[in-house]
């Protein structure tokens, strides 16, 4: 040791030899240590330019602090993964929105202020001077000061939690000591901002709290709402400071907040996510938080109070990740992630023969997206002739391909419930007529909206009477077994004169698209709306129903909806809709049938002349799309069942 340093002294002279001897002991130590520098350490320093004396900065300040080891492997840890991360500065133009919106406050009205905050972003954007985002990468620009404070700040909140329930050094690293959720902007001194604001947490801790009630607690404080539509006008992540002013953002910013939160407490956090839905036709991922202290563990999303993973539990899922700091070498995943998948759903190994015989290094499964054709989700291993893919989800259909030529390596398969592995191999000697009422199924397992849209209906009336406080009411209909989001038109058989109509719905969150009264001779009934318990917060209030676009309605909870006319009238039909989403078969619309056999193939073009269509010569166990080609988006594939009805892939089939 001294004689490397007398010949530092002399080829370098005093000067450079006192500017650089700490970090030249840095490098001693390390080389004598381990004899050698770890590649992981090295290449990382390496990888810094301009930065590297920043980050052994911390590596020295931590490696004097020979009494507390753990801190300097922290340090070391971080900088190791550090060449894995980067962000986007924030836009300095938008300031302006964040700012502003800060001072408008929150209330149960909450759309007009994120409509106010949208006008202000598109203005901003309109006007903008064209401020190119500046890429950054952590390596390059994190600075001594920045990493020590959070290092220091990570083990005093860590060292705060009850120590049974006090996460392991290594998940610590993982899930608690990173400076980061995803790859949101860094701020100075946010990780102790947040650990103020929340430190009321430790007090929920003490009293014995569950882990769930202090995250929904956190939450219910913030109150953050999601919204989607930010990222037309600011396509960044937003920082933390960003999120504090405006209380908004896309899901995936929100998770990021509440993840910094909880790790500046000293709580194990991270952002899960599925990148794409067995049952969704665009690319459209989502994510949430994942939290744990001791041997609690709470999954949620940022604005609902409930633990999702039930939600999921039989959802259409073919990988879930689980973001970390480190990279996780995942010979089945084509991410750095960590694959968590079988912490929600029933997983599956499944070898797939190479049918097409295509020479494929980099097999794949793909999932159904009308954008892409198909999405990848997994990657699988050569195996002899064949491919082996781990720990797939269930209730999701998969089309094996390889990676390079986008090729297939057999036909489109789906593994139900009880891990039954169905083909959809054509037959094209077998063929048969189908009829057709959708494009897409109505409900899945995590959305059930649209088939309580259904289901809220039943036991409705439609009740008529010449008192307008509907004193002995007649009921003219009862609403059952309903299931169809088509119009419904049902001729009455009271011919008796009534001045006062309605609706009567018996179920909260209940909704109608449509609503009209017709006489005897289909002749539409003309007077003055009358309403009960119609949300007037809703955009079309109570018009809705009545107007004539169906993708409009009026509802609420137990709402009473209808008519006063200017005389008694007799009533002779009732036309109503539920709320819907409009993929349903449209009368005069334009539609086109594709099955799948090595491609898609056409089966035909139609105009719809009713609410089904009727097709022939449609090969028995086909893969089958129908598209819309009037109008729409959303569009999803299936096949017939043994009833000759669409049975969804993925979906909720009623």
């Amino acid at each position: 040791m001294e004689i490397i340093i007398k010949i530092a002294y002399n080829l370098f002279g005093m000067s450079y030899y006192l500017k650089y001897l700490g970090a030249f002991l840095l490098f001693i130590f390390l080389m004598s240590c381990n004899k050698q520098v770890d590649t992981e350490l090295r290449e990382a320093l390496e990888n810094s330019g301009n930065n590297r004396q920043e980050l052994e900065q911390v590596l020295e300040y931590f490696q004097t602090k020979k009494s507390d080891s753990l801190k300097y492997k922290a340090a070391k840890f971080l900088i190791e993964n550090m060449p894995y991360h980067n962000y986007i500065e924030p836009i300095r133009e938008f300031n302006f929105a964040f700012n502003s919106i800060e001072n408008f406050p929150k209330s149960e009205l909450n759309n007009y202020r994120v409509e106010a905050f949208k006008r202000t972003l598109d203005s901003i954007s309109e006007y903008s001077n064209g401020e190119q985002p500046k890429f950054v990468k952590d390596i390059e620009s994190i600075k001594a000061d920045f990493l020590v404070e959070n290092i220091e700040l990570a083990f005093k909140a860590w060292y705060k939690i009850p120590q049974d329930k006090r996460a392991s050094f290594d998940d610590f690293c993982k899930f608690i000591l990173p400076y980061r959720s995803s790859n949101e902007p860094l701020e100075n001194h946010s990780r102790k901002k947040l650990h103020n604001q929340y430190a009321w947490v430790y007090d929920c801790i003490e009293k014995g709290l569950s882990l769930e009630t202090i995250v929904d607690s956190i939450k219910t404080d913030f109150n953050f709402t999601t919204f989607l539509g930010i990222g037309n006008s600011y396509p960044i992540p937003l920082s933390t400071s960003q999120i504090q002013k405006s209380k908004l953002g896309q899901c995936g910013d929100g998770v990021n907040y509440y993840v910094n939160v909880m790790r500046a407490l000293g709580i194990m956090a991270a952002k899960d996510y599925v990148e794409h839905w067995g049952n969704d036709p665009f690319a459209k991922s989502h994510s949430w938080i994942y939290t744990q202290m001791g041997s609690e563990v709470y999954l949620t999303d940022v604005h609902k109070k409930s633990n999702i993973k039930g939600i999921y539990k039989n959802e259409s899922i073919p990988k879930v990740y689980r973001t970390r700091f480190d990279a996780v070498n995942n010979t089945n995943s084509i991410h750095f992630d960590q694959d968590v998948t079988n912490e929600y759903i029933l997983t599956i190994d499944v070898d797939i023969d190479n049918i097409f015989n295509v020479n494929a290094k980099a097999p794949i499964l793909t999932v159904f997206d009308k954008r892409e054709g198909w999405f990848p989700v997994v990657q699988g291993q050569k195996t002899g002739e064949n491919f082996k893919f781990s720990n797939i989800g269930y209730n999701v259909l998969y089309l094996p391909m390889d990676k390079e030529s986008k090729k297939p390596l057999n036909y489109p398969f789906f593994i139900d419930a009880s891990k039954k592995i169905r083909f959809f191999k054509p037959d094209k000697n077998a063929l048969d007529s189908v009829v057709l009422t959708r494009k897409i199924g109505l409900s899945t397992r995590r959305y059930r909206g649209k088939r309580f849209w259904l289901e809220a209906l039943n036991g409705s009336v439609i009740e008529a009477s010449n008192n307008s406080e509907f004193i002995n009411a007649k009921v003219l209909h009862e609403v059952s077994n309903f299931n169809s989001t088509h119009i419904q038109n049902i001729k009455l058989t009271n011919r008796a004169k009534y001045k006062y109509v309605r609706f009567n719905s018996k179920k909260p969150k209940s909704f109608l698209a449509k609503l009209a009264f017709y006489d005897l001779d289909m002749k539409p009934l003309q007077g003055e709306i009358i309403e009960e318990h119609i949300l007037k917060e809703t955009k079309d209030y109570k018009y809705g129903a009545f107007d004539d676009n169906t993708l409009t309605y009026s509802g609420g909870d137990y709402f009473k909806l209808g008519l006063e006319f200017s005389k008694p009238e007799t009533i002779g039909y009732v036309e109503f809709q539920s709320r819907h989403d409009d993929n349903h078969i449209n009368k005069g619309e334009d539609y086109e049938l594709f099955y799948w056999d090595k491609n898609w193939k056409s089966l035909g073009k139609q105009k719809a002349q009713d609410t089904l269509l009727h097709y022939n010569n449609v090969p028995k166990n086909a893969l089958l799309w129908l598209r819309n080609l009037t109008k729409g988006r959303e569009e999803h594939v299936f096949c017939i069942d043994q009833n000759k009805k669409q049975h969804w892939l993925g979906f909720e089939n009623l």
